[in-house]
C-alpha cells in the first residue's frame, strides 16, 4: 500500500480516503485483563518502521459489511492526528497468537477516517475503517466471520474489550462496564490494557465472552489516544459522526 493509492472523498462529506492507553490511576476493584487464544474476528495490525520490520502495534476487528472486507480500528493507529497521511505497508492478521497466522495476512488497500481526525486530530473521531485486499477469491469475512457494529451505545452496558499488547504475541481480554466520559467519549476501566491494544474492540452482547460474536460499541482510542496508563481506556463515542465514516467506508469496499 502506498500513499499514491489514496484520494480525497467528496468534499461535502469531508472525509479523507487514505491509501496506548488508560487515563488515570488504577481503579479500585476493576478486573484485570486475561490472555487467551484469540478470536477469528479480532486481530493485530502490523507495520514496519526503521529497525522494526513487520511488528504488531495496534488491534482491530472485522465488522459486518456487504463487501465483507472492512476492519475497524483507532484512527491514531494508522493516521497521524491532523496529518492527513496514512501509514504505509499496513497488514491485518486475524486470530493472531503465538506467532501463528491461522487466517492469513491481509494487506490494507484503503483507510477511511473522518476529516475531524485527519485534518484536526479531534479525539472524538479517533476511529478508522480499513478496507482489505482479497486473497484470491476470498474476502476476509468469508473466512473469519465478522462482528456487528453498535451505534449510540448506552453507558452502563457490560462489554468485553480485546486487544494485542505490542510486547506480547497473545491477545488479552477484559470484561467491565462502559462509562460515559464527556459528551463524545466512553471510558472502560480495566488494568492491563497496554500499548498495542489501541484499536481493540469494545464488544457488547457477546454470546460467549471474548471468543463470542458481539457488536463493536467502541475501540480503544479517543481521549489521550486511548489514555496514558494501562488502567483506564477510552473510545470515541459511536454516534452519528462515526456512523457517517462507516457509511463512507461502505462505498469503497
Amino acid at each position: 500500500m502506498t500513499l499514491r493509492s489514496f484520494t480525497v472523498v467528496g468534499a461535502l462529506l469531508a472525509f479523507l480516503l487514505l491509501g496506548p492507553q488508560g487515563g488515570q490511576n488504577a481503579v479500585a476493584g476493576a478486573p484485570d485483563s486475561t490472555p487467551f487464544g484469540g478470536s477469528s474476528r479480532i486481530g493485530a495490525v502490523f507495520g514496519s518502521s526503521p529497525g522494526r520490520p513487520d511488528h504488531h502495534f495496534c488491534s482491530g476487528a472485522v465488522v459486518d459489511s456487504p463487501t465483507r472486507d472492512i476492519v475497524v480500528t483507532a484512527a491514531h493507529c494508522v493516521i497521524g492526528p491532523g496529518s492527513g497521511h496514512a501509514r504505509g505497508g499496513l497488514t491485518f492478521v486475524p486470530g493472531y497468537h503465538d506467532g501463528r497466522r491461522p487466517y492469513g495476512t491481509w494487506s490494507v488497500a484503503t483507510v477511511v477516517a473522518g476529516a475531524a481526525w485527519t485534518r484536526y486530530g479531534n479525539p472524538d473521531e479517533d476511529v478508522a475503517f480499513l478496507i482489505l485486499r482479497p486473497i484470491g477469491r476470498h474476502r476476509i469475512a468469508d473466512l473469519t466471520g465478522s462482528e456487528a457494529l453498535s451505534f449510540n451505545p448506552h453507558p452502563g452496558t457490560r462489554a468485553v474489550t480485546v486487544g494485542y499488547p505490542s510486547r506480547g504475541d497473545r491477545p488479552v481480554y477484559c470484561a467491565s462496564t462502559l462509562l460515559r466520559f464527556g459528551p463524545h467519549q466512553l471510558e472502560f476501566d480495566c488494568p492491563g490494557l497496554p500499548g498495542g491494544t489501541s484499536g481493540g474492540p469494545m464488544l457488547v452482547g457477546t454470546d460467549s465472552g471474548a471468543r463470542g460474536r458481539g457488536a463493536v460499541a467502541g475501540v480503544i482510542g479517543g481521549y489521550q489516544q486511548g489514555g496514558d496508563t494501562d488502567d483506564v481506556s477510552y473510545s470515541a463515542y459511536f454516534g452519528p459522526a462515526i456512523a457517517a465514516v462507516y457509511r463512507a467506508a461502505l462505498t469503497h469496499g
